[in-house]
């Protein structure tokens, strides 16, 4: 009671609250739209707590839940987490034309599901035992399967500049240490079942804000897609609190959520009258040369959503719901409008507007253009890095990475890689080659050091832990590093294989950590996950072979039995023992009536 009258106080004489979201949209080149949604919240400060299932209860401080999620703050709590970095990421980024990744891709993930925590715990294996905890409880809150991860997928990074643990994080104990651990899977599904409790941490639990346009079938209908939540401790003496930032990323395909729209859930063709074709060719009325998507456009949040915005997310508290709009403002009219056809008075700020929502009533972005291709110009991204299979043999394959660096300036980055344990990976057959504007040439192991600085590679251990490789790398500008290696396939067990064997083997997104002079990152980016085939066994075999000897077993049974059980007799005896049968008996008894009746 004492909280809803503290929250009602809050709301009502407008003070600060430690809560606030913003919608940040950007049209893209091609009729695509950048949505970025960005919810911010905190706990009240308390003291750090260690807990210790063998040893007795301490004395807990007094949580306070009111705005941060009250089934996340216990998770925490029990596992001895310090920092969380959770992502659910789908699609492709394409940095030709959308330039780098939102946030410097520090809350993008690869493909799948990846999670990264900072344990505090006074050995590995009790650092080992509470990430268990931490991803079985995590499964059950997203729906997701992360209660498979194991020591098999398990990694700890040498070095990681990202994932740093946070210097300001106090442990409860000085023989204490703090333990990042780090696992992927890259071949998990994302879908509405995680974004429902994705929401449900929201304190608008999705009934308020820019939350309520987030609908399952709207975001994950989209070119890429990335959901991240991000959980620190900050500590100022004593009192630790927990922030936390939840994001939905999201590249949106206007002209085709409008289609759909218009069209419903079934594509229809498009009717000869409003088929757009080029003149200047072939035009009849059996050829079309199909023109681009229109450029001259007019459309709006809700058309695109399917829903408005249903107000701020609390009543009355400035900037706790920000609406922000990055357009070239010559070529776009970009306005709010509530109900009752008002505009919301913009604010100009760098590259766009920026609207405070603050009544309780629903709210719509529309946009308008003569030329959606004029754009804001996106920054390309200061390593461009791809990655691919070689190699088409059952046993053996191969790995080739490109790293490029497109600016005028030196580039140092940490190139970050985890490999399953059935890929053995053969570090001896590395071979490095530099292109540049004068060719390219092979490198010798001398010249690899020029370019690679430093090395750091622990080999897998089967059913165990992956291979693990980071290295550190500093590219030249306007040149190209390509890595090549070769890895053997491991054979595995029965029971290992998914029930979709010959699908193939999804593996995790290599990752590129870019670094600033001062060594802190600059850009983060993963390479696309690859999905590899191992020799799979026929798995029909076994109930073949089964089917097959039951059957010889059945016919050389049953003759066999035949045999043994029947007499053989000549046809005169049988005609003999017919004669004398009961059946035989009845038919001359017939017989004989039949002819008397006559």
């Amino acid at each position: 009671m004492i909280h809803v009258l503290w929250f009602l106080f809050l709301c009502g004489t407008g003070l600060a609250i430690p809560y606030n979201e913003s919608l940040t949209l950007r049209p893209l080149e091609r009729n695509k739209l950048l949505g970025l949604f960005e919810f911010n919240v905190e706990s009240e400060p308390s003291r750090l707590i260690y807990y210790n299932d063998s040893a007795p209860a301490q004395p807990k401080a007094a949580s306070h839940y009111m705005y941060f999620p009250h089934v996340l703050g216990p998770i925490i709590e029990t596992s001895n987490t310090r920092e969380l970095h959770l992502r659910f990421t789908q699609g492709w980024w394409d940095n030709e034309e959308w330039g780098k990744l939102p946030y410097n891709g520090r809350r993008s993930g690869g493909t799948g599901v990846e999670v990264w925590a900072v344990i505090e715990a006074d050995s590995y294996k009790t650092a080992k035992r509470d990430w268990k905890k931490l991803t079985s409880t995590l499964s059950g809150l997203f729906c997701a399967s992360l209660n498979f991860i194991d020591e098999s997928i398990t990694t700890i990074p040498n070095y990681h500049a990202s994932q740093k643990p946070n210097q300001n994080i106090h442990v409860t104990h000085p023989s204490h240490d703090l333990y990042l651990l780090r696992a992927v899977l890259p071949s998990e599904p994302i879908c509405t079942e995680n974004l429902t409790p994705f929401l449900k941490l929201l304190p608008t639990r999705g009934k308020a804000g820019i939350s309520t346009l987030l609908d399952g079938h709207k975001v994950f209908d989209s070119l890429w897609h990335s959901m991240s939540i991000d959980m620190n401790t900050v500590c100022e003496g004593t009192d630790c609190k927990l922030q936390m930032t939840q994001s939905v990323n999201t590249v949106i395909d206007v002209l085709r959520s409008l289609r759909r729209k218009n069209e419903g859930g079934i594509p229809k063709p498009t009717p000869g009258e409003k088929l757009r074709c080029d003149e200047s060719k072939t035009y009849n009325v059996w050829q079309c040369f199909p023109l681009g998507d229109p450029t001259d456009v007019a459309w709006s949040l809700e058309e695109i959503f399917g829903r408005p915005i249903l107000g701020a997310a609390f009543e009355s508290v400035p900037g706790s719901t920000k609406i922000n709009v990055e357009v070239d403002r010559e070529n776009w009219s970009v306005s709010v409008i509530d109900y009752q056809e008002q505009k919301v008075e913009p604010e100009t700020i760098d590259n766009g507007l920026s609207f405070d929502i603050q009544e309780p009533q629903p709210y719509d972005v529309k946009f308008s253009s003569p030329d959606s291709s004029k754009v804001l110009t996106s920054d390309s991204p200061p390593i461009k890095v791809a990655r691919s299979l070689t190699g088409y043999s059952q046993d053996r394959g191969g790995l080739r990475t490109h790293f490029s660096n497109p600016t005028t300036s030196d580039r140092k980055f940490i190139y970050f890689e985890f490999l399953p344990w059935f890929m053995r990976l053969h570090l001896n057959t590395l071979k490095v080659s530099f292109q540049d504007e004068t060719g390219t040439r092979l490198l010798s192991p001398e010249e690899e050091k020029q370019y690679i600085h430093t090395r750091f590679y622990r080999p897998a251990i089967d059913r165990k832990r992956p291979s693990h490789l980071e290295l550190s790398i500093v590219l030249p500008p306007k040149s190209t590093l390509v890595l090549t290696y070769e890895f053997e396939k491991s054979l595995l067990l029965y029971a290992e294989y998914p029930p979709d064997a010959n699908h193939g083997f999804a593996v995790e997104a290599g990752m590129v950590t870019v670094l600033n002079e001062n060594d802190d990152v600059e850009y983060e980016i993963r390479t696309s996950s690859l999905l590899l085939t191992l020799p799979t066994p026929d798995f029909s075999m076994p109930y073949n072979v089964i089917i097959l000897t039951c059957t010889i077993m059945s016919l050389a049974f049953g003759t066999v039995y035949n045999l043994l059980t029947k007499k053989v007799i000549t046809e005169e005896e049988l005609e003999v023992i017919a004669a004398q049968g009961k059946l035989a008996k009845l038919k001359e008894v017939l017989q004989k009536r039949f002819k008397a009746a006559k």
